[in-house]
């Protein structure tokens, strides 16, 4: 077990060293979501206000509120997406040893192949929770300069919500990545999931936007627990503050703002959606074990055929 364990610590730094001595790497890979956020101020902000208002029906409200609840509304999509979009793009260094047959020689050596399945599990982990730990660092001060809405209680769920979806989009992208061979399928594939994962998890805008049907679909989409988690812990002060002004305009903000998921014709808050984002990421964990295993089975023994 110590030999194990040994083999584990070494594999997992030097894959964590390789991928902090591309500075330029991790310094996009930070980049990347707060891009993401500027866009965000600067196309989508006017659009939700002006949603937002027109819940009031002409009503006086305070502009700094309204303000509020889309700054923490977009907040929420931006370090959700990016628990997504860091993992599959940290998956770079699996996909380069498979590309030049490193790999290849990691296997041949004398350690368990769960070990080394485990050690890239646990690299991407660590630096997906590192990267979008620095975004969601970024998001509480941009909230405390922006207006404050948030409790002692939200910022700890948000470290917990942060935990969960890294360690959610780590089991996802590990299973993808198990049947992507080069850097350009990778590469592609990373594009194409940063271009619509924010979108079919309700990050760019609200599911509730969706017809039905498209909305159950979203349900199996890796991320939407993720997504509604944040909304939640960084929404409810504002929406709080709302409800005191006006409690029709709150709901309705709960409603178009998907704050409550559909799950199958019903409503469930905060508490349920962590339950069912727990099972999927246990869900995600069985798949390993018996991607593990049926991977163990057809690996053959030297010299038969």
């Amino acid at each position: 077990m110590k030999n194990k364990l040994r083999a584990l610590g070494s594999l997992v730094l030097r894959n964590l060293k390789i991928f902090l001595s591309d500075r330029a790497g991790v310094f996009f890979s930070l980049l990347a979501p707060l891009i993401v956020l500027f866009l965000y101020l600067l196309f989508l902000k006017d659009i939700q206000l002006d949603s937002i208002r027109s819940m009031f029906e002409g009503a006086p409200v305070d502009e700094q509120l309204l303000d509020n609840i889309v700054n923490n509304w977009m907040l929420a999509g931006v370090v959700s997406v990016a628990c997504i979009t860091v993992s599959f793009s940290a998956q770079e260094r699996l996909i380069k040893d498979k590309e030049t047959g490193v790999i290849a020689d990691i296997k041949s050596s004398p350690v368990a192949r769960p070990v080394i399945d485990a050690s890239y599990f646990l690299s991407n982990l660590a630096i997906t929770v590192c990267i979008c730990g620095a975004v969601l660092a970024v998001a509480l001060v941009y909230v405390a300069i922006a207006g404050w809405t948030l409790s002692f209680a939200d910022v700890v769920g948000m470290i917990g919500a942060l935990l969960m979806s890294s360690l959610s989009a780590s089991l996802v992208t590990g299973l993808v990545s198990k049947a992507i061979k080069t850097s350009s399928q990778h590469g592609a594939l990373v594009g194409i999931v940063s271009a619509a994962i924010g979108f079919l998890m309700g990050a760019y805008m609200p599911t509730s936007i969706f017809p039905t049907a498209v909305q159950y679909v979203t349900l199996f989409v890796p991320g939407t627990y993720s997504a509604a988690l944040f909304r939640e812990l960084f929404m409810r002060g504002a929406i709080e503050d709302v409800g005191a002004l006006s409690p029709q305009a709150s709901e309705a903000i709960e409603e178009a703002y998907t704050l409550k998921l559909d799950f199958f014709g019903k409503q469930i808050g905060a508490n349920e959606t962590a339950i069912v984002f727990a099972a999927t990421i246990v869900l995600f964990a069985l798949l390993w074990v018996v991607c593990g295993a049926v991977g163990k089975k057809k690996k053959r023994p030297i010299g038969k055929r």
